[in-house]
């Protein structure tokens, strides 16, 4: 009789303890569930505010090989007992026949987002949104068995701008800044129109120009070679400046943010008695300043 007094009150006592955890979940609602896309040719947002709990942001800036990003802040107290969190899709009210499933662990990091992936990853997140299904972050808040969290993205709102992320990915210029902060154009004799090859270069420094708060100026200095007389090659300089110019003017840059001296036959990188010399100081120099 004592044995099962003993078995009774600790029973109690852990279904007492057990009903004292909370299961904690954040999710917008239907009416406020909302999906943001801000970007241009250098970088696409698409941002989803989670109420109570943080901001989810897909992101992806221009170069050739940056990774496409997700973040989901986290604007409450660090979460320090565990380290991974299960990943769910799952599936709304509203479709009762499609099936939730799991997208695996993810680690929880410190610092401003406690959620952060990268590449397929990512765009595992934005399939499960594409298709209607909720991707949902589950794990426990603290060391002991209190409070269960579950975090979703909700997939109401999302197609439209979605599609206007998608289109914005695919405009972003291929050359980071570092790429295009120093640049040499080299020109035909006598020439000054722009080579093909350097034209996708242009127009990115163009959008640069555009939409980079922290970009300062942008100095143009135009060259030639030794042929010809020096007030001759002054203005062949400054013709292959106003080329360059006018690329960037039609992509939009403003040319306030531009400095241009032309120095003609001054200032030769190589020997003009040889041919190979020549066609190095037909240039157009392009230097970047940046804020940083």
């Amino acid at each position: 009789m004592k044995f099962t007094k003993i078995l009774i009150a600790a029973s109690l006592l852990f279904f007492s303890t057990y009903s004292q955890a909370g299961f904690k979940t954040y999710e917008a609602e239907i009416s406020e569930s909302e999906w943001i896309f801000e970007g241009n040719l250098l970088t696409c947002n698409l941002q989803h505010k989670v109420p109570r709990y943080g901001n989810a942001v897909f992101m992806k800036q221009a170069g050739k090989k940056q990774d496409l990003l997700f973040g989901l802040s986290y604007r409450m107290h660090p979460v320090s007992a565990v380290k991974v969190a299960s990943v769910q899709s799952l599936s709304p009210s509203w479709l009762p026949k499609q099936r939730s499933r799991s997208l695996g662990e993810l680690p929880i990091q410190n610092g401003g987002n406690i959620f952060v992936t990268k590449n397929t990853a990512t765009w595992k997140l934005l399939n499960e949104l594409e298709t209607g299904r909720f991707p949902t972050f589950n794990y426990q808040e603290f060391d002991s068995i209190e409070d269960q969290v579950s975090v979703s993205l909700s997939a109401v709102g999302f197609r439209k701008p979605y599609d206007q992320f998608l289109n914005c990915l695919s405009d972003l210029v291929p050359f980071k800044l570092e790429e295009l902060a120093k640049m040499t154009l080299r020109f035909d004799f006598d020439q000054h129109k722009i080579r093909s090859k350097y034209k996708d270069q242009l127009k990115a420094l163009a959008a640069y120009i555009r939409y980079d708060p922290n970009l300062e100026v942008v100095v143009v200095n135009g060259y030639t070679d030794s042929k010809g007389s020096r007030g001759y090659n002054d203005k062949l300089a400054q013709r292959r400046i106003d080329s360059v110019k006018e690329l960037l003017t039609l992509e939009g840059a403003d040319l306030s943010r531009i400095k241009t001296l032309a120095y003609g036959e001054k200032n030769p990188v190589a020997s003009n008695r040889k041919a190979s010399g020549r066609a190095l100081n037909r240039r157009v120099y392009i230097k970047v300043s940046h804020v940083q």
